[in-house]
């Protein structure tokens, strides 16, 4: 089954969002376990692309670094009561014209510890852990 992944930007897009947040990982986590770039990840999760080819070959690497079906983000992955819009802006830790230039540095240096955080990944027993499946493992 071959599909078109960039006639459902839309649906990846929060599926995706909603992915990222359950598995624990951050933009750059994610960056790095699938060698998509950052920025493109940010396009992915904005629902924008500019080239459907690249778009449809950046989903199948994502599905197939976390070994998941093709049609994984065509199904809802069961989205808490946060519209789409506050789920994407919490991602995007605020950064924008509104917020003072205080605001931003400090949210920025916050999304960069965030991002430290996230990719402390390893790899036990040929399955990856997340920082959160680590600490509930050693809460336990």
């Amino acid at each position: 089954m071959s599909i078109n992944f960039f006639e459902h930007k839309k649906t990846i897009a929060i599926n995706l969002l909603t992915f990222i947040r359950k598995r624990g990982y951050s933009k750059l986590s994610l960056s790095k376990l699938t060698g998509i770039s950052r920025p493109m990840i940010d396009l992915i999760l904005k629902a924008e692309s500019p080239s459907p080819t690249t778009y449809n070959g950046q989903i199948t690497k994502i599905n197939e670094a976390f070994d998941l079906p093709e049609d994984y983000f065509l199904t809802t992955q069961g989205i808490t009561s946060s519209s789409d819009r506050s789920i994407s802006s919490a991602l995007d830790r605020g950064i924008s014209k509104e917020k003072s230039e205080r605001t931003k540095e400090l949210l920025e240096g916050l999304d960069i510890i965030l991002d430290i955080y996230s990719m402390y990944v390893y790899k036990e027993g040929g399955n990856l852990k997340s920082i959160e499946q680590i600490n509930n493992k050693l809460r336990n």
